[in-house]
Protein backbone atom coordinates (compact mmCIF):
# COMPACT_ATOMS: atom_id res chain seq x y z
CA UNK A 1 0.00 0.00 0.00
CA UNK A 2 1.28 3.47 -0.89
CA UNK A 3 1.98 6.07 1.77
CA UNK A 4 -0.09 9.25 2.14
CA UNK A 5 0.30 11.54 -0.86
CA UNK A 6 1.57 8.79 -3.15
CA UNK A 7 -0.41 7.47 -6.11
CA UNK A 8 -1.66 3.96 -6.71
CA UNK A 9 -3.59 2.04 -9.34
CA UNK A 10 -6.98 0.77 -8.32
CA UNK A 11 -9.86 -1.02 -10.04
CA UNK A 12 -13.27 0.00 -8.69
CA UNK A 13 -15.58 -2.90 -7.83
CA UNK A 14 -18.79 -1.31 -6.60
CA UNK A 15 -20.52 1.73 -5.08
CA UNK A 16 -20.93 1.77 -1.30
CA UNK A 17 -23.30 3.74 0.99
CA UNK A 18 -22.40 7.40 0.73
CA UNK A 19 -21.70 7.13 -3.00
CA UNK A 20 -17.96 6.39 -3.05
CA UNK A 21 -16.55 3.66 -5.25
CA UNK A 22 -14.63 0.87 -3.55
CA UNK A 23 -11.67 -1.15 -4.75
CA UNK A 24 -8.92 -3.13 -3.04
CA UNK A 25 -5.18 -2.65 -2.93
CA UNK A 26 -3.07 -5.28 -1.17
CA UNK A 27 -6.29 -6.70 0.25
CA UNK A 28 -7.33 -3.41 1.88
CA UNK A 29 -10.52 -1.54 0.95
CA UNK A 30 -9.92 1.86 -0.65
CA UNK A 31 -12.80 4.33 -1.10
CA UNK A 32 -12.66 6.83 -3.97
CA UNK A 33 -15.27 9.60 -4.46
CA UNK A 34 -16.72 10.08 -7.97
CA UNK A 35 -15.45 6.72 -9.17
CA UNK A 36 -17.52 4.18 -11.11
CA UNK A 37 -17.65 0.38 -11.09
CA UNK A 38 -15.20 -0.90 -13.70
CA UNK A 39 -12.99 2.21 -13.55
CA UNK A 40 -9.23 1.68 -13.58
CA UNK A 41 -7.83 4.72 -11.80
CA UNK A 42 -4.64 6.42 -10.84
CA UNK A 43 -5.52 7.78 -7.40
CA UNK A 44 -3.71 9.66 -4.65
CA UNK A 45 -3.92 8.26 -1.12
CA UNK A 46 -5.33 10.94 1.21
CA UNK A 47 -6.27 9.00 4.36
CA UNK A 48 -5.39 5.70 6.03
CA UNK A 49 -7.35 4.08 8.84
CA UNK A 50 -7.36 0.64 10.43
CA UNK A 51 -8.85 -1.61 7.77
CA UNK A 52 -9.45 0.94 4.99
CA UNK A 53 -8.08 3.95 3.14
CA UNK A 54 -9.37 6.86 1.07
CA UNK A 55 -8.01 8.19 -2.19
CA UNK A 56 -8.82 10.87 -4.77
CA UNK A 57 -8.83 10.46 -8.53
CA UNK A 58 -5.73 11.71 -10.35
CA UNK A 59 -6.55 10.16 -13.72
CA UNK A 60 -9.13 7.80 -15.20
CA UNK A 61 -6.99 5.24 -17.03
CA UNK A 62 -9.95 3.17 -18.22
CA UNK A 63 -13.55 4.32 -17.59
CA UNK A 64 -16.13 1.85 -16.33
CA UNK A 65 -19.06 1.01 -18.64
CA UNK A 66 -21.56 3.00 -16.57
CA UNK A 67 -19.60 6.26 -16.41
CA UNK A 68 -21.35 9.37 -17.81
CA UNK A 69 -20.88 13.13 -18.07
CA UNK A 70 -22.49 15.05 -15.16
CA UNK A 71 -25.40 17.29 -16.13
CA UNK A 72 -24.67 20.04 -13.58
CA UNK A 73 -21.77 22.54 -13.66
CA UNK A 74 -21.60 22.50 -9.85
CA UNK A 75 -21.21 18.73 -9.59
CA UNK A 76 -18.24 17.79 -7.43
CA UNK A 77 -18.38 21.03 -5.46
CA UNK A 78 -22.04 20.84 -4.36
CA UNK A 79 -22.91 18.57 -1.45
CA UNK A 80 -26.21 17.48 -3.00
CA UNK A 81 -25.59 14.94 -5.78
CA UNK A 82 -22.89 12.27 -5.69
CA UNK A 83 -23.78 9.90 -8.56
CA UNK A 84 -24.10 12.22 -11.57
CA UNK A 85 -20.94 10.65 -13.00
CA UNK A 86 -22.96 7.44 -13.55
CA UNK A 87 -25.61 6.86 -16.19
CA UNK A 88 -29.08 6.31 -14.79
CA UNK A 89 -29.13 2.52 -15.27
CA UNK A 90 -25.75 2.30 -13.54
CA UNK A 91 -27.14 4.37 -10.65
CA UNK A 92 -30.02 1.93 -10.21
CA UNK A 93 -27.63 -1.02 -10.30
CA UNK A 94 -25.45 0.66 -7.67
CA UNK A 95 -28.42 1.22 -5.37
CA UNK A 96 -29.51 -2.39 -5.71
CA UNK A 97 -26.00 -3.43 -4.74
CA UNK A 98 -26.05 -1.15 -1.69
CA UNK A 99 -29.40 -2.61 -0.59
CA UNK A 100 -28.42 -6.25 -1.16
CA UNK A 101 -25.16 -5.79 0.75
CA UNK A 102 -26.96 -4.10 3.67
CA UNK A 103 -29.55 -6.88 3.90
CA UNK A 104 -26.83 -9.53 3.96
CA UNK A 105 -24.47 -7.78 6.37
CA UNK A 106 -26.96 -6.18 8.77
CA UNK A 107 -29.95 -8.51 8.45
CA UNK A 108 -28.42 -11.84 7.57
CA UNK A 109 -30.86 -12.11 4.65
CA UNK A 110 -29.60 -13.09 1.19
CA UNK A 111 -31.18 -13.12 -2.26
CA UNK A 112 -33.89 -10.52 -1.66
CA UNK A 113 -35.70 -9.86 -4.94
CA UNK A 114 -36.17 -6.09 -5.17
CA UNK A 115 -38.71 -4.52 -7.49
CA UNK A 116 -36.93 -1.37 -8.71
CA UNK A 117 -39.18 1.65 -9.32
CA UNK A 118 -37.34 4.28 -11.42
CA UNK A 119 -37.97 8.02 -11.56
CA UNK A 120 -37.36 10.91 -13.92
CA UNK A 121 -33.56 11.35 -13.63
CA UNK A 122 -33.82 15.16 -13.58
CA UNK A 123 -36.48 17.74 -12.69
CA UNK A 124 -38.03 15.58 -9.98
CA UNK A 125 -37.31 17.28 -6.66
CA UNK A 126 -40.18 19.30 -5.15
CA UNK A 127 -38.51 20.18 -1.87
CA UNK A 128 -35.06 21.61 -1.17
CA UNK A 129 -33.26 23.39 1.64
CA UNK A 130 -31.45 26.56 0.63
CA UNK A 131 -28.80 28.65 2.37
CA UNK A 132 -27.91 32.30 1.93
CA UNK A 133 -24.45 32.76 0.44
CA UNK A 134 -22.00 35.58 1.10
CA UNK A 135 -23.35 37.72 -1.76
CA UNK A 136 -26.98 37.11 -0.82
CA UNK A 137 -27.58 34.57 -3.59
CA UNK A 138 -29.01 31.23 -2.54
CA UNK A 139 -27.05 28.02 -2.57
CA UNK A 140 -26.34 24.64 -1.03
CA UNK A 141 -23.73 23.38 1.40
CA UNK A 142 -20.46 22.52 -0.30
CA UNK A 143 -19.34 18.91 -0.38
CA UNK A 144 -17.68 17.89 2.91
CA UNK A 145 -17.93 21.47 4.21
CA UNK A 146 -20.20 23.86 6.07
CA UNK A 147 -19.41 26.59 3.52
CA UNK A 148 -22.14 27.67 1.11
CA UNK A 149 -21.84 27.21 -2.65
CA UNK A 150 -23.99 29.81 -4.39
CA UNK A 151 -25.83 28.37 -7.39
CA UNK A 152 -27.75 29.91 -10.27
CA UNK A 153 -29.69 26.78 -11.18
CA UNK A 154 -30.19 23.14 -10.20
CA UNK A 155 -31.23 20.45 -12.71
CA UNK A 156 -32.84 18.08 -10.19
CA UNK A 157 -35.47 20.64 -9.11
CA UNK A 158 -39.01 20.60 -10.51
CA UNK A 159 -39.55 23.40 -13.07
CA UNK A 160 -41.33 25.82 -10.70
CA UNK A 161 -38.55 25.58 -8.12
CA UNK A 162 -35.77 25.73 -10.72
CA UNK A 163 -37.24 28.84 -12.38
CA UNK A 164 -37.73 30.47 -8.98
CA UNK A 165 -34.06 29.84 -8.15
CA UNK A 166 -32.91 31.09 -11.56
CA UNK A 167 -34.87 34.31 -11.03
CA UNK A 168 -32.40 35.32 -8.32
CA UNK A 169 -34.69 34.69 -5.35
CA UNK A 170 -33.28 35.59 -1.95
CA UNK A 171 -33.96 34.73 1.68
CA UNK A 172 -37.69 34.70 2.47
CA UNK A 173 -37.01 36.73 5.62
CA UNK A 174 -36.83 39.77 3.37
CA UNK A 175 -40.52 39.28 2.60
CA UNK A 176 -41.76 37.37 5.62
CA UNK A 177 -40.49 35.81 8.84
CA UNK A 178 -36.70 35.64 8.83
CA UNK A 179 -34.98 32.29 8.85
CA UNK A 180 -32.69 32.87 11.83
CA UNK A 181 -29.96 30.40 10.85
CA UNK A 182 -29.59 31.50 7.24
CA UNK A 183 -31.38 28.51 5.74
CA UNK A 184 -34.95 27.66 4.77
CA UNK A 185 -37.02 25.15 2.83
CA UNK A 186 -38.77 25.82 -0.47
CA UNK A 187 -41.40 23.51 -1.96
CA UNK A 188 -42.44 23.66 -5.61
CA UNK A 189 -45.81 22.33 -6.78
CA UNK A 190 -47.39 23.07 -10.13
CA UNK A 191 -46.51 26.68 -10.84
CA UNK A 192 -46.37 27.63 -7.15
CA UNK A 193 -43.40 27.83 -4.76
CA UNK A 194 -44.14 27.64 -1.03
CA UNK A 195 -41.56 29.10 1.35
CA UNK A 196 -40.78 28.31 4.96
CA UNK A 197 -41.31 31.45 7.02
CA UNK A 198 -43.72 32.92 4.47
CA UNK A 199 -46.36 30.25 3.83
CA UNK A 200 -47.80 28.57 6.90
CA UNK A 201 -49.30 25.74 4.85
CA UNK A 202 -48.98 24.14 1.44
CA UNK A 203 -51.48 21.84 -0.26
CA UNK A 204 -50.68 19.10 -2.77
CA UNK A 205 -52.68 16.29 -4.35
CA UNK A 206 -51.57 12.65 -4.14
CA UNK A 207 -53.69 9.85 -5.59
CA UNK A 208 -56.68 12.17 -5.91
CA UNK A 209 -56.50 13.22 -2.25
CA UNK A 210 -55.53 16.67 -0.96
CA UNK A 211 -52.83 16.93 1.70
CA UNK A 212 -52.03 20.01 3.78
CA UNK A 213 -48.57 20.30 5.33
CA UNK A 214 -46.12 22.82 6.75
CA UNK A 215 -43.53 23.77 4.09
CA UNK A 216 -40.87 23.94 6.80
CA UNK A 217 -41.85 20.59 8.30
CA UNK A 218 -41.31 17.13 6.91
CA UNK A 219 -43.02 16.07 3.71
CA UNK A 220 -41.66 13.83 0.97
CA UNK A 221 -39.40 15.63 -1.54
CA UNK A 222 -40.45 13.79 -4.69
CA UNK A 223 -44.17 13.81 -5.50
CA UNK A 224 -43.68 11.73 -8.65
CA UNK A 225 -42.54 8.85 -6.46
CA UNK A 226 -45.03 9.55 -3.67
CA UNK A 227 -47.74 8.86 -6.25
CA UNK A 228 -46.23 5.38 -6.61
CA UNK A 229 -45.42 4.79 -2.94
CA UNK A 230 -48.62 5.78 -1.13
CA UNK A 231 -50.99 3.45 -3.01
CA UNK A 232 -48.40 0.61 -2.88
CA UNK A 233 -48.18 0.81 0.92
CA UNK A 234 -51.95 0.29 1.16
CA UNK A 235 -52.75 -1.82 -1.92
CA UNK A 236 -54.80 -4.99 -1.48
CA UNK A 237 -55.22 -4.53 2.27
CA UNK A 238 -58.35 -4.59 4.38
CA UNK A 239 -59.40 -5.73 7.81
CA UNK A 240 -60.71 -4.69 11.17
CA UNK A 241 -57.82 -2.62 12.57
CA UNK A 242 -54.76 -0.83 11.18
CA UNK A 243 -52.15 1.48 12.68
CA UNK A 244 -49.95 4.09 11.01
CA UNK A 245 -46.90 4.72 13.20
CA UNK A 246 -44.74 7.81 12.49
CA UNK A 247 -47.76 8.95 10.47
CA UNK A 248 -46.58 12.52 9.79
CA UNK A 249 -49.41 14.45 8.15
CA UNK A 250 -51.33 11.25 7.35
CA UNK A 251 -50.08 10.39 3.87
CA UNK A 252 -50.54 6.62 4.24
CA UNK A 253 -53.40 6.81 6.74
CA UNK A 254 -55.58 8.68 4.25
CA UNK A 255 -55.42 5.64 1.94
CA UNK A 256 -55.62 3.04 4.72
CA UNK A 257 -58.83 4.53 6.15
CA UNK A 258 -60.85 3.15 3.25
CA UNK A 259 -59.96 -0.50 3.88
CA UNK A 260 -60.14 -0.87 7.66
CA UNK A 261 -62.86 -0.64 10.26
CA UNK A 262 -60.67 1.34 12.64
CA UNK A 263 -57.39 3.18 12.17
CA UNK A 264 -54.92 4.53 14.74
CA UNK A 265 -52.45 7.24 13.69
CA UNK A 266 -49.44 8.02 15.90
CA UNK A 267 -47.02 10.95 15.49
CA UNK A 268 -44.97 12.83 18.06
CA UNK A 269 -44.82 16.16 16.21
CA UNK A 270 -47.94 18.04 17.29
CA UNK A 271 -48.20 20.31 14.26
CA UNK A 272 -48.06 17.27 11.96
CA UNK A 273 -50.66 15.27 13.89
CA UNK A 274 -53.00 18.27 13.73
CA UNK A 275 -52.64 18.34 9.96
CA UNK A 276 -53.10 14.56 9.84
CA UNK A 277 -56.50 14.95 11.52
CA UNK A 278 -57.55 17.21 8.66
CA UNK A 279 -55.96 15.13 5.89
CA UNK A 280 -57.26 11.74 7.05
CA UNK A 281 -60.68 12.92 8.15
CA UNK A 282 -63.23 11.22 10.43
CA UNK A 283 -63.09 7.56 11.31
CA UNK A 284 -59.54 7.47 12.66
CA UNK A 285 -58.03 7.86 16.14
CA UNK A 286 -54.98 10.09 16.62
CA UNK A 287 -52.24 10.05 19.25
CA UNK A 288 -49.67 12.84 19.64
CA UNK A 289 -47.03 10.68 21.25
CA UNK A 290 -43.60 9.17 20.85
CA UNK A 291 -44.04 5.72 19.34
CA UNK A 292 -42.19 4.11 22.26
CA UNK A 293 -44.63 5.65 24.73
CA UNK A 294 -47.64 4.71 22.61
CA UNK A 295 -46.62 1.02 22.60
CA UNK A 296 -47.30 1.02 26.37
CA UNK A 297 -50.75 2.62 26.00
CA UNK A 298 -54.15 0.84 26.09
CA UNK A 299 -54.56 1.64 22.37
CA UNK A 300 -51.54 -0.51 21.56
CA UNK A 301 -53.04 -3.61 23.19
CA UNK A 302 -55.51 -4.08 20.34
CA UNK A 303 -54.98 -6.75 17.73
CA UNK A 304 -53.96 -5.07 14.45
CA UNK A 305 -54.35 -6.63 11.03
CA UNK A 306 -51.85 -4.22 9.48
CA UNK A 307 -49.25 -1.81 10.84
CA UNK A 308 -47.29 0.60 8.64
CA UNK A 309 -44.08 2.15 9.97
CA UNK A 310 -42.09 4.99 8.41
CA UNK A 311 -39.34 5.62 10.98
CA UNK A 312 -36.46 8.10 10.83
CA UNK A 313 -33.06 7.07 9.48
CA UNK A 314 -32.14 5.20 12.67
CA UNK A 315 -34.99 2.74 12.07
CA UNK A 316 -37.16 1.16 14.75
CA UNK A 317 -36.14 1.39 18.38
CA UNK A 318 -35.78 -1.81 20.41
CA UNK A 319 -39.08 -1.18 22.19
CA UNK A 320 -41.01 -0.75 18.94
CA UNK A 321 -39.47 -3.92 17.51
CA UNK A 322 -40.42 -5.79 20.68
CA UNK A 323 -44.00 -4.48 20.46
CA UNK A 324 -44.32 -5.66 16.86
CA UNK A 325 -43.00 -9.10 17.81
CA UNK A 326 -45.43 -9.43 20.72
CA UNK A 327 -48.54 -7.90 19.11
CA UNK A 328 -47.99 -9.87 15.88
CA UNK A 329 -50.00 -7.93 13.29
CA UNK A 330 -50.86 -10.05 10.27
CA UNK A 331 -48.84 -7.75 8.00
CA UNK A 332 -46.30 -4.96 8.47
CA UNK A 333 -45.52 -2.30 5.87
CA UNK A 334 -42.07 -0.75 6.36
CA UNK A 335 -41.07 2.44 4.55
CA UNK A 336 -37.37 3.19 4.99
CA UNK A 337 -34.87 5.89 4.10
CA UNK A 338 -31.85 3.83 5.22
CA UNK A 339 -31.11 0.31 3.95
CA UNK A 340 -28.83 -0.58 6.87
CA UNK A 341 -31.37 0.12 9.65
CA UNK A 342 -34.11 -1.49 7.52
CA UNK A 343 -32.00 -4.63 7.07
CA UNK A 344 -31.33 -4.83 10.82
CA UNK A 345 -35.05 -4.54 11.56
CA UNK A 346 -35.91 -7.02 8.79
CA UNK A 347 -33.55 -9.55 10.35
CA UNK A 348 -35.31 -9.10 13.67
CA UNK A 349 -38.78 -9.49 12.14
CA UNK A 350 -37.79 -12.65 10.26
CA UNK A 351 -36.51 -14.17 13.50
CA UNK A 352 -39.81 -13.12 15.14
CA UNK A 353 -41.81 -15.19 12.66
CA UNK A 354 -42.30 -12.91 9.65
CA UNK A 355 -41.32 -13.38 6.02
CA UNK A 356 -40.74 -10.85 3.25
CA UNK A 357 -43.85 -10.69 1.07
CA UNK A 358 -42.55 -7.98 -1.28
CA UNK A 359 -39.62 -5.56 -1.41
CA UNK A 360 -39.26 -2.44 -3.56
CA UNK A 361 -36.52 0.11 -4.08
CA UNK A 362 -38.07 3.43 -5.05
CA UNK A 363 -35.65 5.89 -6.61
CA UNK A 364 -36.72 9.03 -4.80
CA UNK A 365 -33.33 10.69 -5.35
CA UNK A 366 -31.76 10.14 -8.78
CA UNK A 367 -28.17 11.43 -9.05
CA UNK A 368 -27.71 10.65 -5.35
CA UNK A 369 -26.79 7.41 -3.56
CA UNK A 370 -29.70 7.72 -1.12
CA UNK A 371 -31.88 4.56 -1.11
CA UNK A 372 -35.61 4.50 -0.25
CA UNK A 373 -37.37 1.17 0.27
CA UNK A 374 -40.83 -0.27 0.87
CA UNK A 375 -41.04 -3.78 2.28
CA UNK A 376 -44.16 -5.71 3.21
CA UNK A 377 -43.83 -8.47 5.82
CA UNK A 378 -46.42 -11.13 6.65
CA UNK A 379 -46.61 -13.71 9.40
CA UNK A 380 -45.05 -16.91 8.14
Amino acid sequence: MATLGETLRIAIERIVPGGDGMGRVDGQAVFVPFSAPGDLLEARLVERKAGYARAEIVAILEPGPGRAEPSCPYYGECGGCNLQHLGYEAQLEAKQGIARDAWLRSGGIADVGFDVVPCSPLGYRNRAQFHEGASGRLGYARRASSDILEVRSCPVLVPALRLWLESGAGMPGKAGKAATDGRFVAFGYGERVYLEGVDREATVEVGGKAFRFDPGGFFQSNLEMVERLAPAVCAGLSGERAADLYCGVGLFAAFLREGFGSLCCVEQEKRSIGLACSNVGPGAAFAASRIEEWTRSPQARARFDYVVVDPPRAGLGAQVRAWLASSRPERIGYVSCDPVSLARDAGFLVKAGYEVESASLLDFYPQNSHVESHVRFRLA
